[in-house]
């Protein structure tokens, strides 16, 4: 174990201890009136039952267009997810929808238009043509996406409506979505907590019922963090099936496709299936969707935490009792269950840094500056962040000082984790195998609290390890704390064995109840 990067661990979580009391005084108070109440049935219809009652006629795209938009008026002055709208747009070809429905036999519209006059949202770093493609970052202000992202593209191409583009963290390096153009986006189960990031935009108006599903992207738990946050699902696919072309930012490194990936988030794990089908494109094949699954042949292994360790902050107690309740119910159904364990899972935090870190090409947050040549002082720029001088976040400049330790480790340090790593990777694919899940948790917490995000940054690691590992992992609600926030556990399967985290996800939240709106 490096002994600085303890020490840093050790340090985040004592600055944790000392200034959780003191966060009760700071970001907002909590909302007194409740959060307004879904009161239109459209909004509760999953995606794919959706666009089958628009194809028989039963209902119009342009209501449920209209619905939705009336939906994220309502809410959006609660949450400020919003970056910028395309409501004029969106019913426009909601129109156009209705009148190809009105006129095209339903055999060629579920082949061609499977999705046809759905509404969803889009994260801005995904890319939607015409709409703000800032990254959050006061140098690009304005800047706009010159054509869709590939992910984004497909969708439309199935006949789905995008109506915005949702607020992410400054170059999406913060597990807060806060950045200097757009603000702060707020939990709507608890407006004084984070609704996640990097796709906390997202989150938040899914979780809301402002938003049927939505485009996000993954790169250390980004898509699954949020998913746990506002209490609903995401998906992570298995790396470079769904293409992140048309991401921003991006590398030009080629292993960087195998840490991003972009993937849906959504309320109803029926539409999982039908989402990541569309959005792999012409890769769809091989991860076998179609194929038919029996969830009685699932093996279901488990880890509660990765074990004891000073670095890393504990799992939360009803967090394991949820994950625990998860496998007592497929036990209880005749599914065989195992405890997991994996060599040197005590060591994912190097594994998932060193992976991180080997990037030849990370995106730099300082390259749009008027000077970009100018070499940056990261210390002085983060006395500015600290004094609201800075034209950066303070997660940002955080994160580029993180990025200089690449240089305390070693080259043979990083090759050792690396090929820790690789052989991590070889063991649960072999465990896991062409039948079996792993339960374990997406996150510690639930929404962490305005700030605490930093002190909390080792907890990370339960995801991003994954990303690092290029393996899928689908987050699932199941239910709440005792403080009315959403929990959940994420479910990991083997590459391109998607389709047993996506079942298992349909099996829990019949089982838990799934989504269910805030109140």
């Amino acid at each position: 174990m490096e002994w600085w990067l303890a020490a840093l661990g050790i340090l985040l979580r004592v600055l944790n201890f000392v200034i959780r009391p003191l966060l009760k005084f700071v970001g907002g108070s909590r909302r007194k009136t409740p959060f307004p109440e879904i009161l239109n049935e459209m909004l509760e219809i999953p995606a794919v039952d959706l666009a089958e009652r628009i194809r028989n006629k039963e209902l119009r795209s342009e209501d449920i267009v209209r619905a939705y938009i009336d939906r994220i008026r309502e809410v959006n002055p609660l949450i400020n997810a919003v970056v910028e709208e395309r409501f004029s747009a969106a019913i426009d070809e909601a129109r156009k929808a209705d009148e190809m429905i009105a006129n095209m036999q339903t055999i060629w519209l579920i082949k061609t238009y499977p999705l046809l006059g759905v509404p969803f949202t889009v994260k801005e770093s995904c890319g939607l043509k015409g709409a703000l493609f800032t990254g959050g970052s006061l140098p690009r202000a304005g800047i706009k996406a010159s054509c869709d992202g590939e992910a984004v593209a497909l969708l439309r191409a199935a006949g789905c409506i995008p109506l915005l583009v949702s607020n992410t963290p400054e170059y999406c390096l913060s597990w807060e979505s806060y950045n200097h153009i757009t603000g702060r986006t707020l939990n709507p189960y608890d407006n004084r907590r984070t609704a996640g990031g990097s796709s906390g935009g997202e989150g938040a108006l899914i979780g809301s019922g402002a938003s049927l599903f939505g485009v996000g992207s993954d790169v250390a738990g980004s898509i699954r963090m949020p998913a746990l946050f506002n209490g609903i699902f995401g998906h992570k696919p298995t790396a470079d099936v769904i293409s992140i072309k048309g991401h921003f930012p991006m590398a030009s490194d080629p292993k960087f496709s195998q840490l991003l990936t972009v993937g849906p988030m959504c309320r109803y794990a029926k539409d999982l299936p039908a989402l990541v089908h569309i959005m792999a494109g012409s890769r769809a094949y091989k991860l076998r969707l179609d194929e038919t699954v029996y969830t009685k042949d699932i093996k279901i292994f488990y880890m509660e935490d990765f074990g004891f360790d000073l670095r890393m902050i504990p799992v939360d107690e009803e967090i394991k009792i949820a994950l625990f309740r998860a496998v007592q119910y497929f036990k209880d159904h005749g599914l065989q269950t195992e405890r997991a364990e994996f060599d040197n899972i005590n060591n994912s935090l190097q594994m998932s840094v060193c992976t991180l870190q080997s990037l030849e090409d990370i995106p730099d947050l300082f390259e749009n500056r008027e000077n970009p040549k100018e070499k940056v002082n990261l210390i002085m720029e983060l006395g500015r962040t600290m004094i609201g001088r800075s034209q950066f976040t303070l997660a940002g400049v955080v994160f580029n000082i993180l990025n200089a330790t690449k240089y305390m480790f070693t080259p043979e340090q990083q090759e050792q984790y690396l090929q820790m790593a690789e052989n991590l990777k070889k063991q649960i694919t072999e465990t896991l195998g062409t039948d079996g899940v792993l339960f374990l948790p997406t996150f510690p917490t639930a929404a962490p609290r305005h700030y605490e995000s930093f002190g909390l940054i080792t907890g990370v690691t339960y995801s991003m390890l994954f990303n690092a590992l290029g393996l899928p992992g689908t987050h699932v609600p199941l239910g709440f704390n005792r403080a009315g926030l959403p929990i959940g556990i994420q479910v990991v399967t083997a590459p391109y064995q998607d389709r047993l985290g996506l079942c298992i996800a349909r099996e829990l939240e019949a089982a838990f109840g799934g989504w269910k709106a805030p109140k």
